[in-house]
């Protein structure tokens, strides 16, 4: 996601977003199962099977002064720790990035899709013990529109005015027009659900643990829902969340047993923790750290430049650099778990003799620029440094500013012409709809394509999943061909805990430790 509105625009982390790695879903199917699908109570871990009790430390990465626990308006990795522990989603991504209702038993479409039926179980209740209904649904999703929030722009041209509550677990969701892809829009950490008195600063939800403190930027302590709707679940009494600055830290941390469990580490912290005896998990994902330029500006606004630096990266060198060569090397399109995700474009590789003609004739060669980044997310500063490396090569002096999160946050995210970006796992449309589209709240490029924008206004409505396909890869090629996204690797996520940590187990959903599953996480 993963991103600041005011001081914040609110969205993943930068980003981050997380919407869902599987295919657009069509309208005649929508997602219909066994709420709680996604989670499995009884994971097994390294010291065998779950056990009831204890406090799990959480050291969290990419932490800021701006934390909240807003459960629809997070910026941070750390808030999105927060969120998935204190509140639940209609929809999650399951381990292997795929979409499984949760809080709803079933969602799904009229024939035209103008009209999605939302059932959720009976017998729910928040942390405080009010029943939480169709009302309380159609209150969070009232509330993501109307402060507009991240979410607001994935619902498309949604009625809520004419939306209903049918039954006390029944919500019909009206649309202007034909809406085909409402169950993977959901499955972002910006639909949280949350009751109709919320307040973020004493918060109620739903979800495995109940709010007791929290302080922005330092830490936060969350009490186990004994009401929980999902039966056996929570494992853990307690999570205590404590920001740490960099990874460096958070090794230093569990290694020392200030901590159980650290996320979102690179590669070159693997090698000491396995000898230190520690439980390392690495997952692949479909999450993707891009390099951004400003289409808006110089000197990115001459297509040229953008392709030039396309074909200055060696992704493969990069990939191995940062990330051990774990993970899956990019290509300049996102949502790679996505099946309409095109494998017809020929995979990129380093050119610098290209690169040095295309810079030579947008009048760019012998290019100084800074590359603004900040820790708050596995391998950026890293392949930011790799980066300026290989750009030697080609006659760009590239120089690496290294922020504060906070600093980063407050002053660069959104703002400067080449900067870096982290994204969960998520569909194609999702992701578009958050990071470029028209209206995307994460637009950091400032693209603004109208071929582009007509095409995804398309798909948006198109009930055929074969053609809403072929809308897709026509966006892909544009991103491809002229987009302000380099991406040069899908990241993998690498947690780490002692041995006494039980079910952080891999997932593909981009977010750690172990798919931020905590109702599963559990100690011997």
């Amino acid at each position: 996601m993963s991103s600041i509105r005011g001081a914040r625009l609110g969205r993943r982390q930068f980003l981050w977003t997380a919407a869902m790695g599987a295919a657009a879903v069509g309208v005649g199917a929508g997602l219909a199962g066994c709420a709680g699908g996604a989670q499995q109570p009884g994971a097994a871990g390294p010291g065998g099977q779950a056990k009831q009790g204890g406090i799990l430390r959480l050291g969290a990465q990419g932490g800021a002064n701006t934390d909240t626990l807003d459960g629809q308006n997070g910026l941070t990795n750390t808030d999105f720790n927060r969120i998935y522990q204190l509140y639940d989603q209609l929809v999650v991504l399951d381990a292997k990035g795929q979409p499984q209702n949760s809080l709803a038993k079933s969602i799904t479409p009229n024939a035209d899709g103008t009209e999605w039926t939302i059932v959720i179980p009976d017998g729910v209740t928040t942390h405080r013990g009010k029943p939480f209904t169709a009302d309380d649904v159609l209150f969070s999703l009232n509330r993501i529109v109307s402060s507009k929030f991240p979410g607001s722009t994935s619902l498309g041209p949604v009625d809520l005015g004419s939306s209903k509550v049918a039954t006390p677990t029944t919500l019909l969701v009206k649309y202007h027009q034909p809406f085909a892809v409402l169950p993977e829009m959901l499955a972002s950490v910006y639909f949280t659900m949350v009751p109709r008195d919320f307040d973020p600063k004493n918060p109620d939800g739903t979800g495995p643990f109940k709010y007791q403190s929290f302080t922005p930027g330092v830490s936060s302590t969350f009490l186990r829902n004994p009401n929980y709707w999902h039966s056996g679940l929570p494992h853990l009494d307690s999570v205590v969340t404590t920001n740490i600055a960099d990874e460096t830290s958070q090794v230093n941390a569990l290694q020392s047993n200030q901590v159980d469990v650290v996320d979102f580490l690179s590669q070159g912290s693997v090698a000491a923790l396995q000898a230190g005896g520690m439980h390392v998990n690495i997952s692949k994902t479909g999450g993707w750290g891009p390099f951004t330029m400003r289409t808006d500006q110089k000197p990115f606004d001459d297509v040229r430049v953008r392709q030039a630096f396309r074909l200055i990266v060696d992704r493969k060198e990069m990939l191995g650099q940062v990330f051990g060569g774990q993970g899956t090397v990019g290509n300049d399109v996102f949502s790679l778990l996505d099946k309409s995700y095109p494998t017809d474009l020929p995979q990129r590789e380093q050119d610098i003799d290209q690169a040095k003609s295309l810079l030579k004739a947008a009048g760019a060669d012998n290019l100084t620029i800074d590359l603004v980044t900040t820790p708050n997310a596995p391998g950026m500063v890293q392949a930011a440094q790799v980066f300026a490396t290989q750009a030697k090569k080609a006659g760009v002096n590239v120089n690496v500013v290294q922020q504060t999160t906070t600093d980063y946050f407050a002053n660069s995210y959104l703002k400067v012409p080449f900067s870096q970006d982290y994204w969960q796992t998520g569909t194609y449309m999702f992701t578009a709809g958050q990071s470029q589209a028209p209206g995307a709240p994460f637009n950091f490029c400032q693209f603004n394509d109208p071929e582009y924008n007509s095409l995804y206004a398309q798909a948006l409505a198109e009930l055929d999943q074969a053609k809403r396909t072929d809308l897709i890869h026509r966006m892909a090629h544009i991103d491809y061909d002229r987009g302000g996204y380099l991406v040069p690797y899908f990241f993998p996520v690498i947690d780490a805990a002692s041995q006494k940590v039980g079910g952080v187990n891999e997932s593909a959903n981009g977010y750690s430790p172990g798919g931020n599953d905590f109702a599963n996480f559990w100690l011997t």
